[in-house]
């Protein structure tokens, strides 16, 4: 009988303990996460990392390709972070181009380094120079922005730009023989040979030539029209040049111009107006009359 009533008691024992852990536990369970919210409420947030953006601003450049063509670009750079940072500027271009990144304010400087302030934009303008005559095609620029720190992560970003050379063409007259100019009869035709050469990347149509600047009276017929002419092709206009019939010995110019919607070019011609042999001849004739007539004269005033 004791036996049975000390197990009875150690049974009740062991529900009471139960039955206080079960009352007891959530409250622990809910205190502890209640502290644990409180530490992550204290935890300060991590930072967000710094970036660089860029805002390019440009349309597609195209120019014929000889020295001394430019092409520009502008971009707008934001430096998303805490600090004011400086940078430096690092340049990619391709063989034979030179290249200068210059701030908006002052696009007469070249710089290799600068300041960013935060959230600040900062406006940059790229200026790219052919040194040498380029054929047609696409050209890559690069920009890299590479900030300058002793300590901490290194920020980097950067910006490409295409150049688009395009095929054109370009008319030159010049002279046959390199002669700039010419000897001319009046009342004749004179025939005088000008070269037409395309010296571009691209074939050349609808071009037109006329003459201009010649003297009164004068008559000069040329081909007034040419269909096309290919990339290195060197036609020969042939020009009539008729002086009148009366035109007095001597130098006269005459301006021959070239133009299309490629351009246009000009040369300028000097005649030289020789007296026809006739003349000549009547000239010395009359002299000789003039000087025998003389001779005749101081004769006969000798005898008297």
């Amino acid at each position: 009988m004791i036996k049975f009533k000390g197990r009875l008691l150690f049974i009740i024992s062991l529900i009471l303990i139960i039955f206080t852990f079960l009352l007891v536990m959530p409250s622990l369970v809910f205190a502890e996460e209640e502290e644990t919210n409180t530490e992550e409420e204290i935890a300060e947030p991590e930072p967000e990392p710094e970036t660089l953006d860029f805002d390019i601003a440009y349309s597609e450049v195209s120019a014929f390709g000889t020295k001394g063509t430019m092409f520009e670009f502008e971009v707008s750079i934001t430096f998303d972070g805490e600090e004011e940072r400086y940078f430096e500027i690092l340049e990619e271009f391709p063989s034979g181009w030179s290249m200068d990144v210059s701030p908006g304010s002052d696009a007469a400087i070249d710089i290799p380094l600068i300041m960013f302030k935060p959230n600040a934009p900062v406006i940059l303008k790229i200026k790219c120079r052919p040194m040498v005559k380029k054929e047609p095609g696409e050209y890559i620029f690069k920009i890299t922005l590479k900030s300058v720190a002793e300590e901490g992560d290194v920020l980097e970003g950067s910006a490409e730009f295409t150049g688009i050379v395009k095929p054109d063409g370009k008319l030159e007259l010049m002279a046959s023989e390199d002669r700039l100019n010419t000897k001319v009869r009046p009342g004749r035709e004179n025939i005088y040979t000008l070269i037409l050469k395309n010296t571009g990347t691209a074939p050349v149509e609808n071009i037109n030539i006329s003459s201009s600047g010649e003297p009164e009276g004068w008559q000069v017929e040329l081909e007034d029209n040419i269909d096309i002419v290919s990339v290195g092709e060197e036609l020969e206009v042939e020009v009539i040049i008729i002086p009148p019939e009366r035109t007095i010995a001597g130098d006269y110019s005459i301006r021959f111009n070239v133009s299309s919607e490629d351009g246009n070019d000009s040369l300028e011609l000097r005649t030289m107006v020789e007296t026809p042999l006739i003349w000549k001849i009547v000239g010395i004739g009359l002299i000789a009359l003039v000087i025998a007539g003389i001779a005749i004269i101081f004769e006969r005033l000798g005898r008297r």
